[in-house]
């Protein structure tokens, strides 16, 4: 498959990093600007693609608004300069290398332009079960590097990694549809064609506190609808996808891959009953109630945010920094259900952007505060593999945080919220 691409490939063997780096290196390496839409750092986007028995494809994305972009001597035209390396690993310490190399990425714009920038390497895996990938980008005008760690998985079980999402040429890195349309591309690896889609438009519920009990898993649950489809030459083209829709081999009952669809303005709130929902993790349960209730929800939302923020101006302020963090929440934590609703959805709007985040290829721990210090709260988040939604994380739960979640909502409360 072509991906639309406006690099220009200077080099496919770059070796500027001198030495390999830890699994402990790139653990201590704070990742909270991937979730600052405030600083302009390179956030790649990651898809792993299984196309072939002794290869795979890393398809990747970046914002052209968070590369900095200098006049190239003797040329009147600005141009970025992005090295890209990438390592794979056959253990998680990240000392056995199975595959390495790199590219040279040269693009000519202007600074202020927010373009997503799609391209491809392919790194050499057969099969095997796990792997680790470093990929780091170094943006040569800005001086400045990012890494990430991804786990590569190319057992036998049909997982995510052996299905590709786009819509038109353009790959989608978070199952989430754009657009009332896709297309789901199946590795000629997988060697059925015959598959199950089971659809539902079932409204999940928000995440509790974190000190409260986990839901159940919600992903056990009865679809509205099921229908048998075939892929034609490793193609099948979804039609107006249900807000939640998986699919499964027909001769096997193995991994569910997922779809999910919330619209084309989404992440953005366009609604006011769209707006009523994310208060609940403010609101007491009398307020939520009367505004779910309320014959007119704008003047009831409208008198919510005047008591909390005790003056108009302040209280748009509130209102402002509230939504924009709702917004932000469903842009970078959305999986199976809307991003205000997860783990980290939850956190992130309640608390703010983390001092610091630790990340690896599985986990995130958030920290809010000062390392050490015995006033600050720590958050940790993983993935599971049972749900096989690339962005699913799930919170570890401690009834130690009560004191200070509730401690938090008040200054909400109390419009004092920065």
């Amino acid at each position: 498959m072509k991906v639309n691409s406006i690099y220009l490939f200077v080099s496919l063997a770059l070796l500027f990093l001198t030495s390999c780096f830890t699994s402990n290196e790139v653990t201590k390496y704070d990742y909270s600007y991937l979730y600052d839409e405030d600083q302009a750092i390179i956030s790649p986007k990651y898809k792993i693609f299984h196309h072939s028995q002794d290869s795979s494809t890393l398809f990747y994305e970046l914002n052209s608004g968070d590369i900095l972009y200098e006049r190239v001597f003797g040329d009147s035209a600005k141009a970025a300069n992005i090295r890209m390396k990438y390592t794979l690993f056959a253990d998680k310490d990240l000392t056995i290398v199975l595959d390495s190399g790199g590219q040279n990425l040269a693009n000519y714009g202007t600074n202020g332009q927010r373009k997503l920038l799609q391209n491809s390497v392919r790194f050499k895996f057969d099969r095997r079960e796990f792997a680790w990938l470093t990929v780091r980008f170094r943006d040569e005008n800005k001086d400045f590097n990012v890494i990430n760690i991804l786990e590569v998985d190319k057992r036998e079980n049909t997982n995510n990694q052996y299905f590709n999402y786009l819509s038109g040429e353009q790959v989608l890195f978070d199952q989430r549809s754009v657009k009332n349309s896709l297309s789901i591309q199946k590795s000629s690896l997988v060697e059925t064609d015959e598959f199950i889609m089971e659809t539902s438009n079932k409204y999940f519920n928000m995440t509790p506190p974190p000190f409260a009990r986990p839901m159940n898993y919600e992903l056990n649950v009865a679809t509205d609808d099921r229908y048998f489809f075939s892929f034609v030459d490793d193609f099948f083209y979804l039609e107006n996808p249900a807000a939640y829709n998986r699919f499964v081999s027909k001769n096997d009952s193995g991994i569910y891959n997922h779809v999910f669809y919330f619209g084309t303005q989404f992440p953005k709130l366009n609604q006011i009953t769209e707006l009523i929902d994310p208060i609940r993790y403010i609101s007491t349960s009398t307020e939520y109630k009367n505004l779910k209730a309320a014959v007119n929800p704008k003047k009831g939302l409208d008198a919510f945010w005047l008591k909390l923020g005790k003056n108009e101006a302040n209280s748009k302020e509130l209102l402002k920094e509230y939504y924009h963090r709702v917004e932000v929440a469903n842009k970078f934590f959305t999986s199976y259900k809307e991003g205000w609703k997860t783990d980290r959805g939850i956190i992130y709007i309640i608390y703010g952007i983390p001092n610091s985040i630790r990340k690896d290829a599985g986990s995130e721990v958030w920290l809010y505060g000062e390392e050490n210090n015995v006033l600050s709260v720590q958050f940790r988040f993983y993935q599971t593999e049972r749900s096989n939604i690339s962005n699913h994380y799930e919170m570890v739960r401690n009834s130690d945080y009560k004191n200070n979640w509730y401690h938090q909502v008040d200054l909400w409360r109390q419009g004092k919220i920065d």
